[in-house]
């Protein structure tokens, strides 16, 4: 009687886990956490979430051991997982792994491996920053804009400085139908931008949140970018590419047919053109380092434009 009853307790309990396992599966995490030159990190601190939607008091926490390694396991009903490691004197840095394979009620592949990248903080400084929509003043004449003011020179605005030269030229028939073409020039020898191919972080924006080089490079920068856009009749043609960032180099002065000194930014994202709505506008999210040092590290506390509003999104370094 005793042995019927415990075996059917062991039937009650499989078909128990049977039940939980088509809609609940066991995933396991082990993240490495390194620094820039790959060395393990200790103590970073890391929130893990086994679902889509986890807040952080559901998250499971831990530190990484000496060799930077942190591993743990949990239930998971859709196979999404990711999280943040945070250390004291690092940028945090966010990881991201979706499971789409499920057996016996584990996610595959176990103990999935995840290697986590900080980047230390060194020297933020005050910058420029913004990240907002402009619209052209005027189509088929060159536009000088001030990063400093974020504004047109005049005629057309409260600008000074000609840190980037626009010129929209288009063949505009309605919304649907146009052929547009933006240039990008600079007033001085050597003033110039230079393309950076990063994803930084594809569509769940994983990695560090201190995103590019830390200092600008000292060469490569073009004169002349241009960005073409079409529609319709005129063919199809995108402007943005998702990988696409810059730095760049302004109010360059020169001694001696040589470089002095200039000042240096980046833009997050690609220049995003759109040549419909009146004249046309653009979008970008840029950094000017005024100090006239390469250093790119941004200090969030410390917007040199003190009436950014908050929809701007500008609190990345």
């Amino acid at each position: 009687m005793k042995t019927r009853y415990v075996m059917g307790l062991l039937v009650v309990a499989f078909v128990a886990w049977m039940l939980i396992a088509r809609f609940v599966h066991v995933a396991k995490i082990s993240v490495k956490v390194v620094d820039e030159e790959e060395r393990p990190i200790e103590g970073a601190k890391i929130e893990l979430c086994f679902y889509g939607g986890c807040l952080t008091k559901d998250a499971t926490k831990g530190s990484t051991n000496k060799d930077g390694s942190f591993s743990s396991l949990g239930s998971s009903r859709d196979g999404v997982t990711g999280g943040v490691v945070k250390k004291e004197g690092y940028y945090n840095s966010v990881f991201h792994h979706d499971f789409f394979i499920k057996s016996s009620g584990v996610w595959k592949p176990w103990n999935k491996q995840i290697k986590v990248v900080l980047r230390p903080v060194v020297k933020p400084v005050p910058m420029y920053v913004r990240n907002r929509s402009f619209q052209f003043p005027a189509i088929n004449k060159d536009l000088g804009f001030d990063l400093m003011k974020a504004d047109w020179v005049p005629p057309y605005g409260a600008g000074v400085h000609r840190d980037f030269i626009f010129r929209v030229e288009r063949i505009y028939k309605d919304s649907d139908n146009f052929d547009a073409t933006l240039t990008i020039t600079f007033p001085n020898k050597y003033d110039g931008i230079r393309l950076i191919k990063d994803n930084r972080g594809g569509d769940f924006s994983v990695g560090s949140r201190f995103q590019l080089p830390r200092i600008a490079p000292e060469e490569g920068y073009q004169p002349k970018m241009m960005k073409r856009v079409s529609s319709g009749i005129y063919g199809s043609r995108a402007a943005k590419e998702d990988d696409n960032n810059y730095i760049f180099r302004v109010r360059s002065e020169s001694e001696s047919g040589k470089l002095k000194r200039a000042m240096f930014g980046k833009i997050l994202g690609d220049i995003r053109f759109g040549p419909i709505g009146g004249n046309g506008g653009f979008e970008m999210h840029y950094y000017l380092n005024p100090d006239y040092t390469r250093n790119l590290e941004f200090d969030p506390k410390k917007n040199l434009f003190t009436n950014s509003p908050e929809v701007e999104g500008v609190g990345l370094p």
